[in-house]
């Protein structure tokens, strides 16, 4: 990025010396023209009520409309995938802010969506100024480089999406990321990034609990965005820990670990182990490799490449900017281009870290050029300001009418994913249904649906739901074996309609592999847009059924034609010699389940386990038990009418990271209130 013998001449020691009002009030200006720049560009999109099935916006909005006390303590979401913990569902941040706009703000929750992701589109760009002047003291470069962020897409030249040209440097990528496919999460994660770098700096210089308190808040508030924002906390950490000198490395990765304690104590009530867990273990389900001998090989060639960059840095430079700089750039870009290049990854979805990569070129474009820049004559650096606001000009212009072309009409009223979830709603009220694509991403937007799936694959709660969906989906290149082996995964966990969607359907994603396997097996409920709704026949629409013990699915099945123990199971509840057992939700947390049972008969629920159900029958605390499909089921132990009790209070774990968050957060507030004489300055590089 420099060499050697050039450094940062502007204020030789910036970090903790008063900034002069002058270059104060130029920082200002910029940073007013960075905001209303980018405001112009995004401006047709605060009031957009357009809606783009392809992507999870939907699924944001469904947990704003239906989350209710789900914020504040533990509670049970029923809607996807035969029920999960809240927790499970998606990070709160994104969903919780829309919930809070859209009550406060008085707008529909699609609007106060927009409108949030519009804030953040500007945030963004204002965040990596703030940082990079607050660094370097450079106002007129970080401003450039805030400006290359906000105009350019250079990673379409390094790492391009699938069918891009070399013209696609200019395209508005960021906003088609963040309005029309899924980045909103990211991107607030992404704009607490160089907050992070900022305080994590001025905790090593001062010493202050003040700085280690907004270090923390800062890391907790990207991981609740997004799980982008735990890797993107812990880039930044790495190089501000290696930037501030050898000498400093040890003491300074204490004060790291125990601000990494505060942040996760924070959010432990949204990322319990176990969810992180089973992030981690739904890569293979999804064709994500997970951690590979390959996923080895890129972790060494990016330490081999660390080590290299920063052994270089120090016989280069003692200018700690310029190591972070350097640093920073090198992390940030070598997860996407070890990927790209190299087909191997060591973390989840590499190839989205090409968002903090457009970061980190954007400051080595801007930082680099003034080498050569600073050296030229005075007419050639004004007449390339001139070339460059004139290109400025343009880029605004494009994104602006990008931004128009957006809002063109994509009324989610007129949507086959609003349609069929609405028909659901009013003609199957308590039914559960099986929803393809977008639509199943949609429907709790619209309508209390509750599904066989519809949940994020990658965050899934119950992993036999995750193997079911596949198989409903294409169990067999034969098509009535796949329609048979359909039909068996989508009774055992309660479906009681299916909807499919043909290739020509207005359904998004298609996913069906036989589109037409079940003409003329299931009666049809209804036809519209090129989705088609099957009735699949059920004795009662009930969750809870009396089925005997011997079928009671032991295992999970090994794959989707491992169907003998679901047929099994299937037979028993459409055996008219048993009884029917009555299923009521009494709110989110509770069921009632009235059954008269036999001694050698069981009662399944079709609700997905968990630690937190407790029930009880007829008054007497019982075990729960779980299925091979991860579902649970009771053995009353006597015969004779039963009065059955469910109740949800999240587990010893949920309600352990609730109340480690609540100490946490009193930690942090006092944190800020605590005297800088509390910790022992020490002297940083």
């Amino acid at each position: 990025m420099m060499t050697g013998s050039y450094s940062y001449k502007t204020v030789p020691d910036a970090a903790n010396r008063r900034v002069a009002t002058q270059q104060f009030l130029t920082a200002i200006l910029f940073a007013a023209i960075i905001l209303a720049t980018n405001l112009y560009i995004c401006l047709p999109l605060f009031k957009s009520p357009a809606a783009y099935m392809n992507s999870m916006h939907g699924f944001w909005i469904a947990l704003a409309e239906r989350a209710e006390g789900s914020w504040l303590h533990p509670t049970w979401w029923p809607y996807w995938s035969g029920g999960m913990p809240f927790e499970f569902t998606y990070a709160p941040l994104a969903p919780a802010l829309v919930k809070l706009w859209s009550k406060w703000g008085g707008v529909a929750p699609i609007v106060a969506f927009h409108q949030i992701s519009a804030v953040v589109y500007c945030l963004v760009p204002l965040a990596l100024f703030w940082a990079a002047w607050r660094i370097t003291r450079m106002p007129g470069y970080s401003f450039v480089a805030a400006m290359i962020y906000t105009f350019i897409a250079p990673t379409q030249w390094l790492v391009p999406d699938p069918n891009t040209t070399w013209r696609g440097i200019w395209d508005a990528r960021r906003m088609l990321l963040i309005f029309v496919w899924d980045e909103t999460p990211h991107l607030i994660a992404l704009a607490c990034l160089p907050v992070t770098i900022v305080f994590l700096w001025q905790a090593f210089q001062s010493r202050r609990a003040a700085w280690y308190a907004a270090a923390a808040l800062s890391i907790s508030v990207a991981s609740l965005s997004s799980a982008f924002g735990v890797t993107t906390s812990a880039i930044a950490a790495i190089c501000v820990l290696f930037a501030s000198g050898r000498k400093k490395l040890w003491p300074n990765l204490r004060v790291v670990l125990a601000i990494g304690v505060l942040a996760y104590s924070l959010c432990a009530a949204f990322l319990p182990p176990s969810l992180l867990w089973a992030m981690r273990s739904s890569q293979p389900e999804h064709d994500e490799p997970g951690f590979t001998a390959g996923s080895l090989t890129a972790l060494a060639l990016v330490a081999f490449g660390w080590a290299a960059v920063w052994t270089l840095l120090r016989r280069w430079t003692p200018d700690w900017r310029t190591r972070l700089l350097a640093l920073f750039a090198y992390l940030s870009c070598s997860i996407p281009l070890i990927a790209f290049y190299f087909h191997r990854q060591f973390v989840p979805q590499p190839s989205r870290y090409r968002i903090e990569m457009e970061f980190a070129v954007a400051l080595v474009l801007a930082f680099s050029g003034r080498i050569w820049i600073e050296r030229w004559p005075v007419l050639l650096r004004r007449t390339f300001v001139f070339l460059l606001v004139a290109m400025a000009g343009e880029q605004v212009l494009y994104h602006r009418n990008y931004a128009r072309a957006l809002t063109a009409w994509h009324g989610p009223t007129e949507s086959i994913e609003y349609r069929v979830a609405i028909w659901i709603d009013r003609n199957l009220p308590g039914v559960r249904v099986m929803l393809p694509g977008s639509i199943a991403q949609w429907a709790d937007a619209f309508a209390p649906v509750s599904q066989v799936g519809g949940e994020s694959w990658s965050m899934p709660f119950n992993k036999s739901q995750e193997r079911g969906l596949a198989a409903i989906y294409k169990s067999s290149e034969n098509v009535d074996q796949d329609a048979r082996y359909s039909l068996a995964w989508a009774k055992a966990f309660g479906a009681g309609a299916i909807a499919v969607s043909s290739p020509q359907s207005e359904e998004f994603w298609k996913p069906f592999a036989h589109p037409a396997k079940f003409d003329g097996r299931l009666p049809v409920l209804m036809s519209d847009g090129g989705v088609t709704v099957y009735r699949i026949p059920q004795r009662s629409a009930s969750l809870a059924h009396v089925i005997p013990k011997s079928a009671v699915i032991g295992r999970m099945p090994s794959g989707p034609d491992d169907v003998a123990s679901l047929e099994r199971y299937d037979a028993a509840l459409d055996d008219p010699a048993l009884p029917v057992a009555d299923f009521n939700w009494m709110g989110r947390n509770r069921i009632r389940i009235h059954a008269t049972i036999a001694a050698d008969q069981a009662i399944s629920i079709q609700v997905s386990e968990h630690r937190g159900w407790h029930a009880r029958i007829n008054g007497r605390a019982a075990k729960i038990e779980r299925d091979g499909l991860g579902l649970m089921w009771l053995e009353p132990g006597s015969a004779g009418p039963c009065e059955i009790e469910l109740n949800y209070d999240g587990g010893v774990e949920l309600r352990a990271c609730r109340y480690l968050s609540a100490i946490a957060a009193v930690v942090l507030v006092l944190l800020f209130f605590l005297p800088a004489r509390f910790f022992r300055r020490e002297q940083t590089a």
